[in-house]
């Protein structure tokens, strides 16, 4: 499969945008309550919680709320365990004036009776190419675990983290936790992997260790994972929140150089042309064995027609060219797969 050729082809597209994102935090998403010293860990009012929200076109790895372009409206609500629907935010609670637009806890949220709190951000976003409004919401659940409940928390981390761009990291660990309370259960436990496939939840295949790990071949953009960790004592499952993995390209350009120019005079020259790779304005592939390099050649008329040696096209990083192959006027192109 090609992933660049050297020719330039203008296209008009007038589809809207494909959005995807997530909120990252610098607390964990389970705060830990002490019954007996009525203490949290972490303390919201010590350390506030901040959820970062992060905004992408699919395809693209640059963060659209780090700069605000194109974006109309940041919104967060709340939903409290008991709370119906998107509610305004507590005290305590705010959104930054500048970009990224962060929701800063600076107050407790639980009490007796509230022991989950979701924080939903809407972002209204226009694509510059339709002049459409598009809408892309995400969520995040923080959770109180009194300790010494029988409480279970299933959840997942990613090393390094959780995003490829342009082929790194090379992979990505999934791992798979526990947690009743304050306390990592890891006896007695069995796992199940699964990923969104066309809206369902899809058991991967062999996937059944504490870890799983993902290579960017297997991410397409971006693909939501989560497990279910099954407890053979107490024979109960429980499922972790979906996370997603996502995958940054930056496209792939090839500029062709000629080592004798672009002109034979009087029948006479020779030169070698060198396809380059440049990828996010760095170089690629410099020794052309990480992709293949297919030549053909095209007549003055624009027609495909053979090299002087009667071949239809020839393979290679560097090709040589002469005045038999150049018939008034050829074009090169150069289809990297």
């Amino acid at each position: 499969m090609a992933v660049t050729i050297g020719q330039i082809t203008i296209m008009d597209f007038n589809d809207g945008v494909t959005l995807t994102g997530y909120i990252s935090s610098n607390h964990t998403k389970n705060v830990k309550y002490d019954g007996n010293n009525e203490s949290y860990t972490p303390n919201f009012v010590l350390v506030p919680l901040v959820l970062t929200p992060s905004l992408f076109v699919a395809g693209s790895g640059t963060d659209i709320m780090a700069s605000g372009t194109n974006v109309q409206s940041v919104t967060w609500k709340r939903k409290a365990n008991n709370q119906t629907g998107e509610n305004n935010l507590s005290a305590g609670e705010s959104m930054g004036a500048a970009f990224p637009k962060a929701l800063t806890v600076a107050s407790q949220p639980f009490s007796a009776v509230v022991f989950s709190v979701e924080y939903i951000c809407t972002i209204v976003y226009r694509d510059p190419a339709t002049g459409l409004d598009l809408t892309y919401k995400n969520s995040v659940t923080i959770q109180k675990v009194t300790e010494g409940n029988n409480i279970a928390i299933a959840e997942i981390s990613a090393d390094p983290g959780f995003a490829f761009k342009n082929g790194l990291p090379a992979s990505i660990t999934l791992a798979a936790h526990l947690y009743r309370g304050a306390t990592k259960d890891t006896t007695n436990l069995t796992y199940v992997w699964e990923k969104l496939v066309a809206g369902i939840w899809t058991a991967i295949s062999g996937a059944t260790g504490a870890t799983y790990v993902v290579t960017g071949a297997m991410v397409a953009s971006l693909q939501q994972f989560r497990v279910k960790i099954g407890d053979s004592v107490v024979a109960d499952t429980y499922t972790s929140d979906p996370v997603t993995v996502l995958d940054f390209n930056d496209p792939i350009q090839v500029v062709i150089e000629s080592t004798g120019g672009v002109v034979f005079k009087n029948g006479i020259g020779t030169t070698t042309l060198k396809a380059k790779l440049f990828q996010n304005g760095a170089e690629i592939d410099a020794g052309g064995t990480g992709y293949t390099y297919t030549w053909t050649v095209l007549n003055k008329d624009g027609t495909a027609r053979n090299f002087a040696d009667a071949s239809s096209s020839k393979t290679g990083k560097t090709i040589a060219v002469g005045t038999s192959d150049v018939d008034v006027k050829s074009t090169f192109v150069c289809t990297v797969s």
